[in-house]
């Protein structure tokens, strides 16, 4: 951190001086405009906005002698941080068609423009001024409580298929919303124009969205347990539908606090962790027992969740 000394500079002004590291970093010169946005006690400087929205950004990526994982992970990585235009290249092109075509249906807006022997250019159009963060957010919470409903559902309405899917468009839109994450924290003053967003609420947003993600990977295992153990007794299979109920109820209601940004609801909340815990402990030694570290998983995810609300302080 660097200070600098406030100098009156007329009568109705004052001057600071800026880092020189900072700049010339951004190469600015003498007569450059430079953007001053109030947010609260602090101030935002940036330079001038990039009005082509990175549209030159490009990654190469080398597929061969990689399996889809690796690729799926450089894929993503270069996806979330922004980069429009991926180029996949190499002499193994022909033989992993296929899962690349899956690897790039899995990230929104991103699509195959140009494909040959030994190249597959991938690219997006998405405008990252306009994706809001926290639309993303609403979008991932509607798909997990439906994948939770969907899963104590399950023994009336084997819809396992379909749960499946909803935790890959969960997984699609977490993505994104870490993309437009690090993007808005790369360009505060649209952040601050666009969404009204600095980079505190930002990081609860990736932090919320980390937490539905995993609640929803949590789902989706529950469910897989629960689709391939039908010959659970009725007991037992009322005992898990009562406590995955009590689950939905506790995320939903820490979902509700979490857009009233009431601190008061979470805390109180948060003590229901302690309580399901309780119930889950009685499923160990059981037939049961191979939904537990799940349904213990979950219930702290849905906990953390809540800190987030009582800790951010915004």
């Amino acid at each position: 951190m660097e200070y600098r000394k406030l100098i009156s500079f007329g009568k109705n002004s004052f001057v600071a001086t800026l880092p020189k590291s900072w700049v010339v970093q951004h190469k600015l010169k003498k007569g450059d405009l430079i953007y001053i946005e109030e947010n609260g006690p602090n101030l935002i400087i940036s330079m001038k906005e990039n009005d082509q929205n990175n549209e030159d950004k490009e990654k190469t990526i080398i597929i061969d002698g990689k399996d889809k994982d690796w690729l799926e992970r450089e894929v993503c990585s270069a996806y979330i941080n922004n980069y429009r235009k991926i180029l996949l290249k190499g002499k193994e092109i022909k033989g992993k068609v296929r899962e690349i075509q899956k690897i790039i249906q899995n990230l929104i807006a991103l699509e195959i423009m140009e494909q040959n022997t030994d190249t597959i250019i991938a690219r997006d159009f998405l405008n990252m001024d306009t994706v809001s963060v926290i639309e993303l957010i609403r979008k991932m919470d509607v798909v997990t409580r439906t994948m939770i409903k969907e899963c104590y559902d399950l023994f009336e309405d084997d819809n396992y298929e379909s749960l499946n899917l909803r935790d890959q468009d969960v997984n699609r839109l977490y993505f994104l919303l870490y993309r437009s994450v690090l993007y808005n924290m790369e360009n505060p003053m649209k952040a601050m124009k666009h969404f009204k967003l600095n980079s505190r609420k930002l990081l609860r947003m990736q932090f919320t969205g980390f937490y539905i993600e995993a609640i929803a990977d949590e789902t989706r295992r529950i469910a897989r347990f629960l689709h391939n153990s039908k010959n659970l007794s009725p007991n037992n299979k009322k005992d898990i539908v009562s406590l995955i109920k009590k689950l939905h109820d506790y995320y939903s209601d820490t979902m509700k606090a979490s857009y009233n940004d009431d601190v008061e609801s979470a805390l109180k909340y948060s003590v229901r962790k302690a309580e399901l815990f309780k119930m889950i402990k009685l499923f160990v030694d059981t037939e049961m027992n191979g939904a537990v570290s799940h349904l213990q998983r979950m219930t702290g995810l849905i906990h953390n969740l809540g800190r987030i609300i009582y800790t951010s302080g915004v």
